[in-house]
């Protein structure tokens, strides 16, 4: 459990001392609580005059009405206590104030810091980690276990503390009267807690089950609405349905099962609690009645084993929930101990775009077999190159090593005559802008989407950029124009239009590498073309790799590319490739035909 206690100290850096001072805040706040009802057993005692026998009194009672003035001042003014009342409340409502203003200040200021500190990390974290993630996981981790955390540090922890300086003080006080009516009046509070600690753990279980459950309800939920039009198109909305009916069903036993378990937890456990409070007053009316005590000590003894009996049951449940922090801690600490990517090591060369592979290969670290196998080709700075081959031949992973999403396990790649591995990955990624197949546009507005790395650009540049992207007269279509939001992902958007914004959005920093990752194929053959002719009017000094299925896209390339299990097969121009027997006369042959 140290460990434990460690990374909840970490978390509180820059927060320990407003944290203990929040538990002083709340001995005071309880000691007040204490004081009042002892007031109430001095002033029963000022009235029956008991106050005059000081072995009633006890050593704690001697101090507190020795500071209320002495016994015959308080029997001779009553009224005092009107006073005494008026400054306790005073001075209870300033602690409870101040209290409560602190404990909320460090609730927002510790999520705040928990999820940022997740935030950064899960952004910096490398791509082949975040690609093998389940995002759901990761979603849980920075919502729920986050809250979950939160709560236990901020709220359950000082519902603790304030449970232990209640048992503490109001136990002192009892014994310092009579400890025979202080054990009576504890005597089932530990077979309570022990009861309420092992019964909630069920009750956890439970619960943990249903919440799983909503959890799937929910899940079905988004994911019916994203895939929506696929439902709509195979007429598949009775069966989704009859899928959703199942989900809430179980849903519905869970929760029925989680209640029963707890709406006995909470009956069963009233029995001890009533018990208790029932035997304290049985046996303080007896003593009450012989003699023994005061009939201010009897309510005393009522009031503070009323006091103690709630919060212990309930202490009991927090401490069976501690479980679910340490839980919390551990989800959150398998993406935190995660090493982040190293983003800024390297040398930042001039970057112009002259790449030469060479003999490079590379495996997935879960793979056996290369996915690039020994290729070797040159790319000039300003040459168009077109990368064509079947689904899983490679072209994509040679994006991502140019980018070091992953980095080449042999071979060599030189950019500019600088291997490729020892420059930093934050220069490679301002000088090679990607546009992936499947673009993503934020809840933002068309002009922002495209802004979104480079946000001092003038709003020419970015009119220019989607201009060559063939975007900027569709923009000027809508009512808004660039100002237009798009909506979550762009859903007000058509494909190609997403696509024609991602576009502009890589063009806009002139970089002198350009990757199209089949992002050509969510656009018509006629705005392909005039994308093409545009890049090709850009820049003659920029290097464009344009991976792609379609002949009509490579056809005007400088080199084209043809990738086949990891190894090039064929390498030269359209003219040359159509000519020799292979894939790309074969794509040739199949889209011509289609045409």
């Amino acid at each position: 459990m140290k460990k434990y206690f460690k990374r909840v100290w970490d978390i509180l850096k820059g927060y320990r001392g407003a944290y203990i001072f929040y538990f002083f805040l709340q001995f005071c706040s309880v000691f007040i609580m204490i004081l009042s009802t002892y007031t109430a057993k001095i002033l029963s005692d000022t009235i029956t005059k008991d106050i005059l026998n000081s072995d009633r009194l006890g050593v704690v009672g001697g101090w507190v009405v020795t500071l209320y003035g002495g016994a015959e001042f308080l029997i001779n003014n009553l009224w005092i206590f009107a006073i005494i009342y008026i400054a306790i409340a005073i001075l209870g409502a300033g602690f409870s104030i101040w209290r409560i203003v602190l404990r909320g200040k460090m609730t927002t200021a510790i999520s705040k810091k928990i999820m940022m500190n997740l935030f950064y990390h899960i952004e910096r974290l490398p791509y082949p980690y975040l690609k093998k993630c389940k995002s759901g996981d990761i979603i849980q981790t920075c919502t729920r276990d986050e809250a979950v955390l939160r709560r236990f540090v901020i709220f359950q922890t000082s519902q603790v503390v304030w449970t232990f300086y209640i048992v503490i003080l109001a136990g002192l006080i009892l014994f310092s009267i009579d400890w025979k009516l202080a054990l009576v009046s504890m005597a089932l509070m530990p077979v309570l807690f022990i009861y309420a600690f092992f019964l909630s753990k069920k009750v956890r279980k439970a619960y943990r089950a249903t919440d799983d459950s909503e959890g799937l309800v929910t899940a079905k939920i988004e994911e019916n609405l994203n895939s929506v039009r696929v439902v709509k198109a195979y007429n598949n909305e009775k069966y989704e349905i009859n899928a959703f009916d199942h989900y809430l069903n179980d849903f519905k036993a869970k929760f029925i099962s989680w209640k029963k378990i707890s709406s006995f937890f909470s009956s069963s456990s009233d029995i001890l609690v009533f018990g208790q409070m029932l035997l304290t007053m049985l046996y303080g009316g007896y003593l009450t009645a012989i003699g023994e005590i005061s009939v201010g000590t009897f309510i005393l003894a009522n009031s503070f084993s009323t006091m103690i009996v709630w919060p212990l049951r309930d202490c009991a449940r927090i401490l069976s929930d501690a479980a679910r922090a340490v839980v919390a801690l551990d989800r959150m600490d398998l993406i935190l101990k995660e090493p982040i990517e190293d983003i800024n090591s390297g040398t930042k060369p001039p970057i112009h775009g002259d790449i030469v592979f060479d003999r490079t290969s590379f495996i997935y670290d879960d793979g056996d077999e290369a996915v690039l196998n020994d290729i070797s080709l040159h790319i000039k700075p300003g040459e168009t190159i077109a990368i064509m081959g079947k689904t899983g031949s490679g072209k994509s992973t040679l994006s991502h090593l140019l980018t070091r999403l992953y980095d080449y396990t042999g071979g060599s790649i030189k950019l500019d005559g600088v291997e490729l591995n020892t420059i930093s990955k934050e220069w490679l990624r301002k000088n090679i802008s990607c546009v992936l197949q499947e673009p993503f546009l934020f809840s933002k507005t068309i002009i922002n989407n495209i802004k979104i790395a480079y946000k001092n650009v003038s709003d020419e540049e970015v009119y220019k950029a989607a201009k060559i992207a063939a975007i900027d007269e569709s923009i000027r279509e809508f009512k808004d124009g660039y100002d237009t939001p798009v909506g979550e992902n762009g859903i007000t958007l058509s494909g190609g239009q997403k696509q024609r914004v991602a576009i502009a959005r890589s063009l806009i920093n002139n970089a002198p590498i350009l990757i199209f990752d089949d992002s050509l194929s969510a656009v018509d053959t006629e705005t392909d073309i005039k994308i093409r002719k545009a890049l090709a009017k850009r820049s003659k000094q920029s290097t464009t790799i344009i991976i792609t299925h379609r002949v009509a896209t490579a056809i005007d390339a400088d080199k084209i590319v043809v990738l086949e299990n990891g190894k090039i097969s064929q390498l030269g121009k359209h003219q040359d490739l159509i000519k020799q027997e292979g894939l790309y006369k074969n794509l040739f042959d199949i889209q011509t035909r289609m045409v």
